[in-house]
């Protein structure tokens, strides 16, 4: 198969790094649903987590697309969600809140490395969600 657009290396790393990032970001998600006592904090969870979560896929679509290898990324046997609890009320929030702050410079940086399309998407897409 000869793809009219393949990606070029730095695409094909930052959106590698970008699956890690945004599956890692999913498992803590699910620690903190299964924990969080406060219902205006589970819904803006919960809502994180389905946008993210969407975003995982196209990134394995477009790497199925492009006959990449797919990052194994984090998954869920990789977090106990049995353990207690280990932070108070309002962490989980402030938590997001700086993962979000981190990630807006990171899709920042990786749009600028990027020249794809469907790349330039997703980075527009995940910084729409931030």
């Amino acid at each position: 198969m000869i793809l009219t657009n393949p990606l070029s290396a730095s695409e094909l790393g930052t959106l590698w790094l970008t699956y890690q990032e945004k599956t890692l970001i999913l498992r803590i998600l699910e620690y903190f649903l299964k924990h969080a006592d406060d219902q205006e904090a589970i819904n803006i969870m919960g809502g994180l987590w389905q946008e993210l979560h969407h975003y995982v896929t196209k990134i394995e679509d477009e790497f199925n697309r492009q006959g990449a290898v797919i990052p194994i990324g984090f998954k869920k046997e990789d977090v106990n969600l049995e353990a207690p609890k280990l932070f108070d009320n309002g962490f989980d929030i402030m938590f997001v809140r700086v993962l979000k702050q981190v990630s807006m410079g990171l899709y920042t940086i990786n749009m600028n490395m990027s020249y794809n399309d469907n790349i330039m998407q997703i980075y527009e897409g995940l910084t729409s969600i931030t």
